[in-house]
C-alpha cells in the first residue's frame, strides 16, 4: 500500500470513529422544558462534575462564585460581572450562562480546566434559569 493512501485511510478511519471530531452536534441539543428540570437531580451534578476542578467553585469561592449548593449559587456575586451570577427567569442576562458558552463577554470560558460543558448541559442550565431557578 502506498504511504499517501495509508495516511488517507487512517484519517478517514479516525473521523468515522469520532476520535478527531468529538464535539456534540448542536442541532441535536434537546429543548428542555423548565418544569422537567430539577436543581438537585440535573443542575448540581453538572456543577459538581465540571466546576470543581482544583477546588475552583465547589469547595471554595473563586472570584465570588461558589457552586457548591443551591444557596451558594443564588448568593454568588461574580467579581467580573459585579452582580448575581444567576438572574431567575433570565438566562440571557445571567453571567453564569455567559461564562459557560463559547466566547463569553468577559474573561475565559468556563471551566478553564477539563472539558467544556456540552450543549445539552448548557441547555439544562438555561432551562432551569428560565423556569425561575427553582430549588427543587
Amino acid at each position: 500500500m502506498r504511504p499517501i493512501f495509508s495516511s488517507f485511510l487512517i484519517i478517514v478511519l479516525l473521523f468515522s470513529t469520532g476520535c478527531i471530531n468529538n464535539v456534540e452536534d448542536i442541532s441535536s441539543t434537546p429543548d428542555f422544558d423548565p418544569n422537567d428540570i430539577s436543581y438537585s437531580a440535573d443542575i448540581q451534578p453538572i456543577f459538581n462534575s465540571s466546576c470543581g476542578g482544583s477546588g475552583c467553585h465547589i469547595s471554595s469561592s473563586t472570584n465570588g462564585v461558589n457552586l457548591s449548593s443551591y444557596s451558594a449559587v443564588l448568593n454568588s456575586s461574580g467579581a467580573v460581572s459585579g452582580g448575581p451570577i444567576v438572574i431567575p427567569g433570565e438566562p440571557d442576562n445571567s453571567p453564569l450562562v455567559d461564562k459557560i458558552k463559547p466566547n463569553p463577554s468577559f474573561g475565559s470560558r468556563m471551566p478553564t480546566t477539563g472539558e467544556f460543558l456540552t450543549p445539552s448541559e448548557i441547555a439544562k442550565i438555561e432551562a432551569w434559569i428560565t423556569g425561575g431557578a427553582q430549588d427543587n
